[in-house]
């Protein structure tokens, strides 16, 4: 019994994170920010950290796309 308990512990803290939304929607998401005059000299890696999060409020967790791409921004493009 301790052993399945112990495997239902390691089982449960070493399942990886799920992503919901679709590849394709990120490198959308990215290629059309890279096209936004506003946020020209941003990084690579910030402007896909924020297609991420933006994506993951909005499809995985099903939040109001204009409060979470405000959010995302406030935390990526400082």
């Amino acid at each position: 019994m301790r052993l399945l308990v112990a495997f239902l512990v390691l089982f449960f803290l070493f399942t990886p994170t799920v992503i919901s939304y679709p590849q394709e929607q990120l490198q959308d998401c990215i290629a059309s920010a890279k096209q936004n005059p506003s946020i020209e000299g941003v990084t690579e890696e910030s402007i896909e950290s924020y297609c991420d999060c933006a994506l993951t409020l909005i499809v995985d967790q099903g939040e109001d796309i204009r409060s979470s791409g405000y959010e995302c921004a406030l935390k990526n493009f400082e």
